[in-house]
């Protein structure tokens, strides 16, 4: 995860270089009828419907509906509505930023780390000024603050150029920063960002960038929830359905299926026949 803050980006004329933008709140669905094949029905369209009731007692019932293409089971068409459903309200928001030549190493879908002072109403990022091993000491361009509970981290960049978190164990002055260990390679002027125990990790995801007139590198990203696919994957549980007997079975799909009904002193008889399709390999 690559850290941005206000040392590392593009810095337009109204001095605020991360412009945040928000979906509407008629495009954040919390309800959706997901069409899906049921094997268990001769293999004809089954619809599923997927609520949050918790969005739909705050905003109203907003529902849309989704084929969920290939699919013939019936927990994974509940989860596929889960993922757009927790995806439109979760990740409501959009960042645009420009930066230098440092755009480059991305593609879309990459995972990015905005530390936004503004937004965050603190110091969340900048450069390093002077690195001493010995002491395992930071110099910072700018004073932070630590959180009176918890663990802060520091994420700084390495030799390799990937970001690395090192735990913060004391501040000086408000710049001097001691750290547990210092990555190997981190240089003076290179990038950190701070992960405080009180204020949430924003991430976003990369969707797109183009090359500006200027030279620059404009990234647009959405926000990205990490927690998402644990909520998608483990919030919903299906246990097959019983036929009630104990030797009960599904039959398999079945083509030409005929019947023929006898009757013998009052009491009928049904016959069926069909044919099962079979794939012979060799």
């Amino acid at each position: 995860v690559w850290t941005y803050n206000r040392s590392n980006v593009v810095m337009p004329d109204d001095g605020a270089p991360f412009r945040y933008s928000f979906s509407a709140l008629k495009d954040r669905h919390n309800a959706v009828e997901v069409n899906w094949i049921d094997p268990d029905n001769g293999w004809e369209t089954a619809t599923e419907l997927v609520e949050d009731t918790q969005a739909i007692a705050r905003y109203g019932r907003n529902v849309t509906k989704m084929d969920a293409f290939g699919c013939t089971s019936r927990g994974q068409a509940h989860r596929a509505g889960l993922w757009l459903i927790k995806t439109e309200l979760l990740e409501t928001q959009t960042v645009d930023f420009s930066v230098g030549a440092e755009g480059l190493r991305h593609v879309p879908g990459d995972v990015i780390e905005i530390c936004d002072d503004d937004y965050a109403g603190i110091s969340t990022g900048g450069r390093v000024l002077a690195v001493n091993s010995q002491t395992r000491t930071l110099t910072l361009d700018r004073e932070i603050m630590l959180s009176s509970s918890g663990t802060t981290l520091i994420s700084l960049v390495d030799g390799s150029g990937n970001p690395v978190s090192v735990e913060v164990q004391s501040v000086t002055d408000g710049v001097k920063v001691k750290v547990s260990r210092i990555p190997d390679g981190v240089a003076e002027y290179s990038v950190w960002g701070l992960k405080l125990p009180t204020l949430r990790q924003r991430l976003f995801r990369c969707v797109s960038i183009r090359e500006n007139d200027d030279g620059a590198y404009a990234i647009t990203a959405v926000q990205h929830v990490p927690e998402k696919e644990a909520i998608v994957d483990n919030g919903a549980h299906f246990d097959g359905d019983q036929s009630g007997t104990v030797n009960g079975v599904t039959p398999p799909a079945v083509q030409h299926l005929t019947a023929e009904v006898t009757a013998d002193s009052g009491e009928y008889q049904v016959l069926a026949r069909w044919d099962t399709p079979k794939v012979v390999k060799g």
